[in-house]
């Protein structure tokens, strides 16, 4: 039997002399968790999403978890979403206590098609949370134009989609939440990590709050 000597890294990002300094002077700081540093990375990734109101978290996963609970899903509730994505847009919908609903994609965009979403409306749809899918972003026009005639939240999965931007605008502002992931195989890589975008002031409070226990 075989076996490789040298197994491929599933994520493997540019690691430079920069990048380890700026972890030696993290950990000499004596800031080990959150600080002062993640406090001007979320104000960074503010101005660079063009957003007022962000909340840095452990993963794109906790971003979605807490957005949906930011929401006041119900037991009970559903969420429309996407088949097509990583196994943590579901479970979250799952954790949150509410109803996964699968609103099947545009087979060119690889994304969550506006028409089915709206076939799979019932009377308890609370949200839709569509999946910006390869960095590829949704139609987002026609989604934010059924949530608000539906009167549903939209948290945006933006795990992807760091520079994705939709006519002109960055993906992960036009929903009530923009949930992002600095996985190690993500364009920005923080080893793990996640950041929620909101809209309201009150939103991101509350979500800065059960981030921590809640």
């Amino acid at each position: 039997m075989r076996t490789k000597e040298n197994f491929l890294i599933f994520g493997s990002p540019l690691i430079e002399e920069a990048e380890i300094e700026a972890v030696v002077a993290s950990l000499k700081s004596g800031w080990l968790g959150t600080g002062p540093k993640v406090a001007r990375f979320e104000s960074d990734f503010a101005a660079y999403q063009g957003a007022t109101y962000t909340a840095a978290v452990n993963s794109c996963t906790a971003a979605l978890h807490l957005s949906l609970l930011a929401a006041d899903l119900r037991p009970g509730d559903e969420v429309i979403t996407t088949p097509l994505t990583f196994c943590a847009t579901v479970n979250a919908i799952l954790h949150a206590g509410a109803t996964p609903v699968l609103a099947d994609v545009d087979p060119v965009t690889m994304n969550i098609d506006p028409a089915q979403v709206e076939a799979k409306i019932t009377a308890r749809t609370r949200a839709i949370l569509p999946v910006h899918f390869a960095g590829r972003p949704c139609e987002m026009a026609a989604l934010m134009e059924i949530a608000e005639r539906q009167g549903l939240k939209v948290i945006e999965d933006c795990a992807h989609a760091i520079e994705t931007e939709y006519h002109g605008r960055k993906a992960g502002t036009f929903g009530d939440f923009g949930c992002f992931s600095f996985y190690v195989t993500k364009n920005v890589a923080t080893g793990e990590g996640g950041m929620v975008v909101a809209r309201s002031e009150a939103d991101i409070a509350r979500i800065k709050v059960l981030a921590l226990h809640g």
